[in-house]
């Protein structure tokens, strides 16, 4: 008969120890960071852009572009000619400045940047044709430096020209 009073006194020991004991969800967080539940933002009217003159021009991406050289007397006039060192629009050729595209692609008039090799850029205006396709030819006077510069593929972007139209006084 002791035994049922021992027992009984073990089983509610046994009880008051799981009942009494604190639950995983009310027990401290063990130390670490702390995760907030952050709302999303309130929506906020985007404003339209806007469609005037100060807005940015549109930029467009040739990947691979084959880009050469030409110089004055590479590209067919003799300079007896009366257009030799004329581009195409009618301006004369410059350094720097000039290179010739295909107008099917890229129009003439727009401002072409060339991203070379080296990480370094070149910005040009599309004042001459002459060649087909994915292609920018860019004016130098140096017969050598077009020569050495050979022909490569780099990434071009461009930027059609504004409405206004090109003349050669620009």
């Amino acid at each position: 008969m002791r035994s049922k009073p021992l027992l009984f006194a073990l089983a509610l020991a046994l009880l008051l120890a799981v009942t009494l004991r604190p639950s995983p969800l009310q027990e401290t967080p063990p130390p670490g960071p702390v995760v907030r539940i952050i709302p999303p933002p309130a929506e906020q009217a985007v404003p339209e852009p806007e469609k005037e003159a100060g807005a940015p021009a549109e930029v467009h991406v040739i990947e691979d572009c084959t880009v050469t050289w030409y110089t004055a007397d590479t590209y067919g006039k003799a300079p007896d000619h009366p257009a030799y060192g004329i581009t195409a629009s009618g301006l004369p050729v410059e350094e720097g400045v000039t290179c010739a595209v295909d107008p099917a692609v890229i129009p003439l008039g727009s401002e072409v940047r060339v991203l070379y090799a080296d990480g370094s850029a070149g910005t040009f205006q599309a004042t001459d044709t002459g060649v087909k396709g994915e292609w920018v030819d860019i004016y130098t006077p140096s017969y050598d430096y077009a020569v050495q510069s050979g022909m490569q593929k780099l990434t071009v972007y461009w930027t059609a020209p504004k409405e206004k139209e090109m003349t050669p006084n620009d």
